[in-house]
């Protein structure tokens, strides 16, 4: 099945919010790497695996998952193993199912093996809980970065970038949190995001989630 052919998985709103947190989100993970004050990914834990001298692609950075799964993070998007290998890829925030998971370090995307639109209903409620994972570890990362080494950092990255983000940089954190949310209540029977745009994005109870976790 096509990724054209295949049912959605996300909303239309809610994709759109995605694609544009996650962009924003792996251009600043781009300059924690490059923080004055040392690489803040391996500061944080993340193990990175070097491109070999010779070797196309991009380095890896790895870290473990609360719920026992891997987060592997490329330039060219994420790699979550919660189960299933579910690829997404910085450009358009088009989860990919993975065949199996990399045996060894990939450094560019096509070195992950072959993927998939996901097919199935069990398939795409899988995909949706990589993605809420995913989004709880950005939320997580983004309030790490504060504390660790100010806002004024992630204002400095954001800046940087010379776009406008979706959200303002000290509200990165909760609109991460509220989409791994919205995510999850697609599982659930209800759409707990009657907000949409930005308000979905950073509104109040946004702010309210973040400060709950």
């Amino acid at each position: 099945m096509s990724f054209a052919e295949a049912p959605p998985i996300l909303p239309r709103d809610v994709l759109r919010d995605a694609d544009r947190l996650f962009d924003v989100s792996m251009w600043c993970l781009g300059q924690d790497v490059r923080c004055p004050e040392g690489n803040l990914l391996m500061r944080r834990g993340l193990v990175r695996h070097a491109r070999p001298e010779g070797v196309e692609g991009q380095s890896a950075y790895c870290v473990a998952l609360p719920d026992g799964g891997r987060l592997s993070l490329w330039g060219f998007g994420a790699l979550c193993e919660c189960g299933q290998a579910v690829f997404v890829p910085r450009d358009g925030f088009t989860p990919r199912w993975l065949e199996r998971a990399p045996e060894g370090p990939a450094y560019r995307a096509c070195e992950l093996g072959t993927w998939r639109a996901p097919a199935s209903v069990e398939e795409r409620r899988e995909v949706r809980r990589s993605l809420t994972g995913l989004a709880e570890w950005f939320a997580g990362h983004e309030d790490w970065v504060v504390r660790e080494v100010g806002l004024e950092w992630r204002r400095a990255c954001v800046a940087a970038r010379r776009k406008a983000p979706p959200v303002p940089p000290e509200t990165l954190a909760a609109a991460w949190w509220r989409l791994g949310t919205r995510i999850r209540s697609l599982d659930l029977g209800f759409n707990g995001c009657g907000a949409s745009g930005s308000e979905a994005l950073g509104g109040h109870h946004a702010v309210a989630t973040a400060a709950q976790r």
